[in-house]
């Protein structure tokens, strides 16, 4: 089977606090984007990954190893994968890419063994904190680790992108607003920002995007704050999405 593996962005980001398990609570507003990956998936005799371009990692390493290792002690079945991957979103670019990967050999899986979606979201959630939202995607609220999904009637955005290139560490971004809570502003409310836009009340809109990644990404790396800054001026608004380094803008006209 063929699947189009779609990338996400963050409406709205915050990371509400850090877990005693080493993992933090966040609160988001997830939205599906029109870009993607795709991937072919069949059952096989034995395990094979091919993808075009080739990774510059390890398939031990691949967090679509991770998922379908994940899924096979969860669940206890054996079986093997062929998987051919056309690798078309940025890698660390804060928009899911490998995620998204992951979260459709998980929606294969799912489909084929008949999972339910609250164990699916159980598996998905050792696997990445975006996993979840992307095996369905969509529109949604999540809060916890990412499991805690709320869907909403999708809303359709006319966005536009900036992928600088630049591969931000996740893990060190969140040692970094570790490091400096009490110093961060906090702002934003991602079901008034669902609200107005799915109204068209752009300055609410504006009044309400938000990702407190901004904060500690954009002292190190400068250059994203600029690449934000120049998108603003014609959006309705303009945010990095994740940890980074995705740019993206949100403009008035329709898709």
């Amino acid at each position: 089977m063929l699947f189009k593996a779609y990338a996400k962005v963050n409406l709205y980001l915050d990371v509400v606090n850090k877990r005693s398990d080493g993992y933090h609570d966040i609160l988001t507003l997830f939205q599906t984007i029109p870009i993607y990956d795709e991937i072919e998936i069949e059952f096989s005799e034995k395990e094979e990954f091919h993808s075009e371009p080739e990774l510059n990692f390890p398939w031990e390493k691949n967090i679509i190893k991770k998922a379908i290792d994940t899924f096979k002690k969860l669940t206890g079945y054996k079986f093997n994968l062929k998987i051919q991957l056309q690798k078309k979103l940025p890698q660390g670019g804060g928009i899911g890419g490998g995620s998204a990967d992951a979260a459709a050999v998980l929606k294969f899986l799912k489909e084929h063994y008949n999972i339910s979606d609250k164990d699916i979201i159980e598996i998905g959630t050792k696997i990445g904190g975006d996993v979840p939202f992307l095996i369905f995607g969509g529109t949604a609220i999540a809060e916890g680790i990412g499991d805690k999904l709320t869907f909403l009637n999708p809303l359709n955005l006319n966005f536009e992108f900036n992928f600088p290139g630049i591969h931000v560490s996740t893990p060190e971004m969140y040692g970094e607003i570790d490091n400096n809570w009490n110093e961060l502003q906090r702002y934003g409310d991602p079901y008034k920002l669902y609200e107005a836009l799915k109204e068209k009340n752009f300055m609410l809109a504006r009044e309400n995007a938000f990702n407190i990644f901004e904060q500690v990404v954009f002292k190190k790396y400068p250059e994203l704050k600029k690449i934000k800054y120049d998108m603003s001026k014609k959006s309705v608004f303009s945010l990095m999405s994740g940890s980074g380094s995705t740019i993206f803008a949100i403009n008035k006209a329709q898709p």
